[in-house]
């Protein structure tokens, strides 16, 4: 039976004769190391490679695989690394691993597949361990690595003890930057693919570490318990400097990935800095120059900033979490209205720069009046008083529904110049105040209002949901936003849950003051 392995996961191995073999979608060669209980090479004759093509127990055949008699391997070795490194020099080879598409495989004898490991790369490495096969007494394991290194196949064997005429790091000679824009050239109808790649970049350097860091710990849990097994000698002096030095291997796994890992998001950080005065306003910081310089031209920007992305156990890595403009589905802003307030104006500042070409109108409901200091310096921008009174909710509400269905009907009747201005709706303090069949006019405008430029963002709790269906549709068909770190989202490509954190207009008054100057151009 074949074990699909996950990074840090081990098996036992029922072969003693063995072929490593990988694939990846461009061009790989494999290689191997024997190493001591350090994870060091006995010499460099115990790394096998193309110039160096077999070892005791370990040879590198023909077919670009690497076969293993682990009966055969010298004594002195606690294991076997199995190693792939790109090929730059093969026909479409290229300087770095795939980021997806790398699976490396154990056979046996009779090729049969017993170990199957899918490896997590970031898409740097040149260079990666796939798979650790060591011995448990008289057995042989397996485990699952997927730790790689940009510096190739030079700097994995030297970091393993093997001595190599060529540096460990080259040295690629640096391009100076090219200052402003120029440096990073961004289409604004394109910015959110750019601002989703960072995402994307974020949460496999986040993927790797996270697997480095598990095959360290699992590597040491197992050293710890085969270290106890035998009661007799459990409390020796030798158990416990085995143990010792078990700790210091894991540690210095650790050390490594630590180090991978900070570089890595010390570029993101770098890349994030360049990119921000570059963005449209819908995806900038509100620290960005674009809130403060002029605005010029009607590009329609395709993404909206909602707010950053952070995991309590990545550090000070933030990244930031956007969604594609148009939205297609109405915002809620969940917790209480005084404290949502920021929230939602940074939201529905950003959703009104996103298509400068047509301005956008304002229609809100405010019943405790905790948006007056958002909504009251846009005075210019409001299509109709602000609902502050129940009352009026439901004339609102129907108004803006026959408003949509008008649209929609001159739309399919190819009659756009009669559309009317596209409208942000924010409805305060839901559903405290709002009627039994609001919630259905509610759900009307989130499913026909997209389509005619109406967006909705929705302020309130949603506690509702349990005892009134209507709340319970919007619920589920609208993208939350806490007003507090507390939503978790996964990313689409590890499937790692981060932390939301809402942006919030700036707490500084001046600050807060421009930004909403800029919005009717003052």
């Amino acid at each position: 039976m074949t074990v699909h392995l996950v990074p840090g996961q081990n098996a036992p191995l029922p072969s003693r004769v063995l072929r490593f073999r990988a694939v990846d979608a461009t061009p790989i060669d494999v290689s191997a190391l024997i190493v001591d209980g350090d994870l060091r090479a006995l010499s460099s004759d115990h790394f096998v490679f193309y110039n160096r093509r077999r070892a005791a127990g370990v040879e590198l055949d023909a077919d670009g695989t690497v076969r293993l008699r682990l009966d055969e391997v010298d004594a002195a070795a606690a294991g076997v690394l199995c190693v792939v490194s790109a090929d730059p020099a093969a026909p479409n080879g290229s300087s770095t691993l795939a980021r997806e598409g790398l699976s490396a495989t154990l056979t046996d004898e009779n090729d049969r597949a017993l170990v199957v490991f899918d490896v997590p790369l970031v898409g740097s490495e040149a260079a990666a361990i796939c798979l650790e096969i060591y011995r448990r007494g008289t057995e042989w394991r397996v485990r699952a690595v997927g730790q790689g290194y940009d510096g190739g196949l030079a700097e994995l064997v030297t970091r393993h003890g093997v001595e190599v005429d060529e540096p460990a790091h080259p040295v690629v000679e640096e391009i100076p930057a090219i200052p402003g824009p120029a440096g990073i050239p961004l289409d604004p109808a394109h910015s959110f693919e750019r601002a989703w790649m960072i995402f994307e970049d974020a949460a496999r350097s986040a993927a790797s570490f996270r697997s480095s860091r598990d095959y360290a710990q699992a590597r040491l849990d197992d050293e710890l318990s085969e270290s106890v097994a035998d009661p007799s000698t459990r409390n020796s002096p030798a158990v416990v400097h085995s143990q010792a030095r078990a700790q210091e291997r894991c540690d210095a796994l650790v050390a490594e990935a630590q180090r991978k890992f900070d570089g890595e998001t010390s570029q993101l950080a770098d890349e994030l800095r360049a990119v921000d005065p570059l963005l449209p306003r819908s995806l900038a910081t509100f620290e960005s120059a674009a809130w403060t310089k002029p605005v010029t031209g009607s590009a329609v920007t395709d993404g909206l900033r909602l707010g950053e992305l952070s995991a309590p156990d990545l550090g000070e890595l933030r990244v930031p979490f956007c969604v594609h403009y148009p939205v297609g589905r109405p915002l809620w802003i969940v917790g209480d209205p005084a404290e949502a307030a920021p929230v939602v104006a940074a939201l529905a500042a950003r959703m009104l720069v996103a298509s400068p070409g047509a301005a956008q109108r304002l229609e809100v409901v405010d019943l405790s009046g905790s948006l007056r200091t958002f909504t009251e310096p846009l005075g210019a921008l409001l299509a109709a008083p602000v609902v502050s009174s129940a009352s009026d909710i439901t004339a609102r509400l129907t108004a803006l529904s026959e408003s949509v269905d008008l649209a929609e009907m001159a739309a399919r009747s190819g009659i756009r110049d009669t559309l009317p201005e596209p409208r942000l709706v924010i409805l305060g303090d839901f559903p405290h105040g709002y009627g039994a069949e609001d919630a259905a006019r509610i759900v009307h405008l989130a499913d026909h209002g997209p389509a005619v430029g109406t967006s909705l963002i929705i302020v309130g709790d949603s506690a509702a949901a349990d005892s009134d269906p209507g709340v319970a549709v919007l619920e589920r068909i609208a993208q939350q936003v806490p007003t507090s770190g507390v939503l978790t989202v996964s990313d689409p490509w590890t499937g790692n849950d981060w932390i939301l954190t809402p942006d919030r207009l700036p707490d500084h008054p001046l600050h807060r003051a421009s930004v909403l100057d800029s919005l009717t151009g003052q």
